[in-house]
């Protein structure tokens, strides 16, 4: 008996490739994030919606278009919330590109700028193919980047502190000329200065030891940067940059954790 071929059902079918993709963009706040979708049909459909910002909500809206689409498509704006929401909508199974805010084609129109235009400027230009994605490094690697981030706010809290007690010893006409600032031969003075007024006494204490606490922080600071640089993660990448005049541990870690991996640049001339 031979196979019977029916046949199909073409409507059906337009159907399923028309929901085969969606593409999402997103306008993230603190708080909410604004949301447009269009399908990959050239007929423009757009689907608006504001949802919050937790991950709660977040996979309720993707399982809800995991129903109707096979394919997820979003992006979104690199800010100051950073990577998480990236990182938990790829865990979700969706194909997700974060987007260098000064990388976005601008238009005349664009001047007026709300939520709901930014959220379906940004899906309709993803649809289109014309959003690169940023480098999103991983979570070790941003851990590393984040506390090298930090050593440098201390070092540039450290150089105020100093100049605040500097600016106050000078008003009060204390003059240190021997040699550079910040010297054994400086501390020693500094050590050795007394007001008779104990309030100002206890006011130099009081810039002094800031400056001493720092010091001892960035010391202890720079000490674990070297660990981190002799770790395996970093040991051979590190070295390589040693090989460079003038490059020591903490350059070539502060390199490291804001470029991560300089294969990404398919040109010199993109570093």
């Amino acid at each position: 008996m031979q196979d019977l071929h029916l046949p199909q059902n073409k409507k059906t079918d337009r159907r399923n490739v028309m929901k085969r993709k969606v593409y999402v963009g997103m306008d993230v706040h603190k708080e909410t994030i604004q949301i447009a979708y269009l399908t990959s049909n050239t007929k423009e459909m757009v689907k608006e919606q504001q949802i919050k910002h937790n991950e709660v909500h977040i996979k309720k809206f993707i399982n809800k278009l995991k129903t109707e689409w096979n394919e997820i498509h979003c992006c979104y704006e690199a800010g100051v919330t950073g990577y998480p929401l990236y990182r938990y909508l790829k865990s979700l199974g969706v194909n997700c590109i974060l987007v260098a805010p000064g990388k976005i084609p601008r238009q005349s129109s664009d001047k007026i700028k709300t939520d709901k235009r930014d959220a379906i400027k940004l899906a309709r230009l993803l649809r289109s193919g014309d959003l690169e994605s940023i480098h999103v490094p991983s979570e070790e690697d941003e851990a590393v980047r984040d506390y090298l981030r930090s050593r440098d706010s201390l070092r540039l809290d450290l150089g105020r502190n100093r100049q605040r007690l500097m600016k106050f010893l000078l008003r009060k006409g204390n003059v240190y000329s021997t040699t550079k600032y910040w010297t054994v031969s400086h501390y020693k003075w500094l050590n050795n200065l007394h007001f008779e007024n104990e309030i100002l006494h206890e006011t130099f204490n009081d810039y002094y030891s800031r400056v001493r606490v720092q010091e001892e922080n960035l010391k202890a600071t720079d000490q674990k940067i070297q660990e981190i640089a002799k770790s395996e993660a970093f040991r051979e990448r590190v070295g390589i940059l040693r090989c460079f005049r003038g490059v020591d541990y903490l350059t070539a870690m502060f390199l490291l954790s804001e470029v991560n991996d300089f294969r990404r640049f398919k040109r010199q001339v993109l570093l």
